[in-house]
C-alpha cells in the first residue's frame, strides 16, 4: 500500500508502529480474508491490540469486516454478512444439501479484508478462494484454520462494544455459544448502604466501583454485557482472565478509599460453559443455563470473596493464576457441596477470601 493510502488510518491504529509498517507492505493477498491469529505470530502482537486496531480500521472505513459462517460438515462457506445484525441462528450448506445451526465460537470466523476505497482488489481474487474452497470442500479436504478468530472472540470485545454496540441479532434469532466464562458481582449490603446515605452519596460509591471494576475487566480482555442496579454482568473468553480481573478487582476494592465510607465488599461468582446470544434492551445478551449457575454462585458468596464452580477450578490457567496470588487470600481455597436455588441436585462449589 502506498503512503498517501496510509494516512487514512494512521490515527487508527496508533497501538502500534508495527502494524503500521506491515500494512504499509502488504500485497493484495496479505489484505484479504486477514485472520488475526496469524497475523499476531508475523508481527509479534498481542492478539487484543489486534483486535481493537481493526476494529477501529473498519469503523473509519478502511476495512471491511466479514462474518463468514463455516458448514460444519464440509468446513466451506456458504454465507457470509458484513453486518452482525444480520446473522441468523441456522445455515444451508448447498454442497452438503444440510442445515446447520451457528456456533458462534466454533463455526463463525471473523475476517478483514481491505476496503475497495482504500485499494481495490483484484477482481478474480474472491472468484478464485471460492473456486479453490468448493472444490476442496467437494473432496472433503477443506478444514478450517487450525486458529481463526472467531465471531465470539469479536462481540466479546470492549472496543467491538463501543464501535458496533447497535449491531445486535433480530429479537427473533439467537446463537449458541459452546463455551464462555461468566462473572456476576454485586455489593454486599447495598440496600442498608442507600437506607442510611442516601441516595446521592450511595450512587456516587457505586460509580466509583464500577470505574474500578470495569477497567478490569476490560484490561483482561472481558467486557460487561449488563449492569443491574449495582451488580454487574461480564463475559470472558477463558477462566484465567476472569480470574486475573476478579482478584485485581477484590485487590483494590481493599486499598480504595471510598468516601465517605471506608471501603465497599463486593462478592463474586464465576462459572464457565454454554450459553445461547439474544438481544434484551436492544443489546446483546446471554441465556441458559450456565448463567443461571453464575448468578447463583454469586448469590452464595459472602462479601470479599469470590466463589468459583468445578470448571473454573479444573482450568489450569485459572488456578496459576490463583497461585500467583496466594497472599490475598491466605493459600486457602475452601471446598463445598451445595444446594442452590434452581439448580437440580448439589453442585460443587470453590471459594477464597481475601483478607
Amino acid at each position: 500500500m502506498n503512503s498517501s493510502s496510509i494516512r487514512h488510518f494512521v490515527d487508527a491504529v496508533e497501538e502500534s508502529g508495527k502494524l503500521l509498517s506491515w500494512l504499509n507492505n502488504a500485497d493484495e493477498e496479505n489484505l484479504f480474508r486477514i485472520n488475526l491469529k496469524k497475523l499476531r505470530k508475523e508481527i509479534d502482537l498481542p492478539l487484543s491490540v489486534l483486535t481493537s486496531a481493526f476494529l477501529k480500521l473498519v469503523h473509519a472505513g478502511v476495512f471491511n469486516l466479514t462474518w463468514e459462517y463455516h458448514c460444519p460438515h464440509c468446513n466451506a462457506i456458504p454465507d457470509f454478512k458484513h453486518n452482525f445484525s444480520e446473522s441468523t441462528a441456522s445455515g444451508f450448506c448447498p454442497l452438503c444439501d444440510v442445515s446447520f445451526r451457528n456456533t458462534l465460537d466454533t463455526n463463525v470466523e471473523v475476517t478483514f479484508t481491505i476496503h475497495p476505497s482504500i485499494l481495490p482488489l483484484s477482481s478474480h481474487m474472491e472468484e478464485n478462494f471460492k473456486a479453490t474452497m468448493y472444490g476442496a470442500a467437494k473432496e472433503q479436504k477443506w478444514s478450517l484454520p487450525d486458529e481463526f478468530f472467531s465471531g465470539l472472540e469479536c462481540t466479546n470485545n470492549a472496543v467491538f462494544q463501543e464501535l458496533f454496540g447497535d449491531q445486535v441479532l433480530s429479537y427473533e434469532e439467537s446463537l449458541q455459544i459452546q463455551n464462555i466464562t461468566l462473572l456476576f458481582t454485586d455489593i454486599k449490603g447495598s440496600t442498608a448502604m442507600y437506607s442510611e446515605m442516601g441516595d446521592a452519596p450511595s450512587y456516587n460509591i457505586v460509580r466509583e466501583h464500577f470505574k474500578i471494576l470495569f477497567n478490569e475487566i476490560e484490561n483482561n480482555n472481558g467486557f460487561v454485557v449488563k449492569t443491574i442496579g449495582d451488580a454487574v454482568m461480564a463475559s470472558f473468553m477463558n477462566p484465567q482472565n476472569a480470574m486475573t480481573a476478579a482478584l485485581n478487582s477484590q485487590k483494590k476494592f481493599f486499598s480504595h478509599q471510598f468516601e465517605p465510607v471506608e471501603r465497599v465488599s463486593v462478592k463474586m461468582g464465576l462459572h464457565a460453559g454454554p450459553v445461547i446470544m439474544v438481544t434484551m434492551n436492544a443489546r446483546n445478551d446471554y441465556f441458559g443455563n450456565s448463567v443461571n449457575l453464575a448468578a447463583r454462585i454469586q448469590s452464595e458468596a459472602a462479601g470479599d470473596s469470590i466463589w468459583f464452580s468445578e470448571k473454573i477450578f479444573a482450568d489450569a490457567e485459572a488456578r496459576k493464576v490463583l497461585n500467583r496470588n496466594r497472599d490475598l487470600f491466605g493459600a486457602k481455597v475452601k471446598r463445598k457441596e451445595t444446594e442452590l436455588k434452581g439448580i437440580p441436585g448439589t453442585t460443587t462449589l470453590y471459594s477464597i477470601h481475601l483478607q
